[in-house]
């Protein structure tokens, strides 16, 4: 049964049924909101979505779980740090993101992706805000049986604020074109993001993106992905997100709750076919 498992992931792999590296949603607030979150990016993910949105996140750490689609054999596991420089330097970023596929306590195939950001504030007045961030991504392949490989790729985001009120995101993911195995003849999907947020009343914000990924191949092919959410603070202690995407259509809603400076947040998404994704996170700004 374990080589049958692994079997099929090689075949998925060769034939492009599986997108190795995937858009997993890391953070649970992301996925409640649709996935809707360049533009959003504020908090310690987003070393995974936008490295600008660092500059708003200050200090702090936040860790995320889920099990994608109900499985019990694949876990999603993320990591997110951010730690204001001195002098003016901007705010670093750390992150750690694994997806693993288990069976009988084997790991079949592990994903990690380690990223290291850094954002900084190119102008700021009262009128208006850019920031603009850059990540780097080891990231490491292993598969039972089959080894491992490790790739470098490079993310380059921007976020501007206009009157406090409506926000412009911008993004590239492996905009280095890094690939994997012997030949690099593997190459991981390149992606752009663009997207707008409008505050359109105090503590709700709604947001509308479109990402376009390339070089997936196989049956996909390049695809264009739209996103929407909103998240409404109801009170200090309690903030609603719900958000809908296409490809495939999936409908989510989710919530966070700060107890005592840590926030506890709760993401859900439906799928067209598979089972829906219950997702948990915690972080703390100190």
């Amino acid at each position: 049964m374990r080589k049958t498992i692994i079997l099929i992931l090689v075949l998925a792999l060769s034939l492009n049924l599986l997108a190795i590296f995937d858009d997993y949603e890391p953070s649970p607030r992301a996925r409640a909101m649709g996935g809707a979150f360049y533009t959003v990016s504020n908090d310690q993910m987003a070393v995974f979505y936008n490295p600008a949105g660092l500059s708003l996140a200050g200090n702090g750490v936040a860790t995320s779980y889920c099990k994608v689609f109900g499985n019990d054999f694949q876990e999603l596991t993320a990591l997110g740090f951010s730690y204001e420089l001195p002098h003016n330097l901007g705010i670093l970023g750390l992150g750690m993101q694994s997806m693993d596929v288990n069976y009988l306590d084997v790991n079949l195939m592990s994903e990690k992706t380690y990223n290291l950001s850094h954002s900084f504030t190119l102008l700021k007045d009262i009128h208006s805000e850019i920031y603009v961030g850059y990540s780097f991504n080891m990231y490491s392949l292993d598969m039972d049986s089959f080894g491992s490989e490790t790739g470098l790729g490079i993310n380059l985001g921007a976020l501007a604020i206009l009157h406090q009120r409506t926000r412009l995101g911008f993004t590239v993911t492996n905009l280095n074109n890094p690939a994997f195995g012997k030949e690099q003849d593997e190459e991981l999907a390149q992606k752009m993001t663009i997207g707008i947020a409008y505050e359109p009343y105090p503590q709700v914000i709604t947001a509308f993106e479109m990402k376009k990924t390339y070089g997936l191949g196989g049956v996909e092919g390049e695809k264009t992905e739209i996103h929407a959410g909103v998240e409404f603070k109801v009170h200090d202690l309690l903030t609603l997100r719900t958000g809908v995407r296409n490809q495939p259509t999936s409908y989510s809603f989710g919530a966070g709750i700060n107890v005592y400076g840590a926030i506890i947040d709760y993401g859900y998404n439906t799928h067209a076919v598979l089972n829906g994704t219950h997702h948990i996170g915690l972080s703390y700004k100190f």
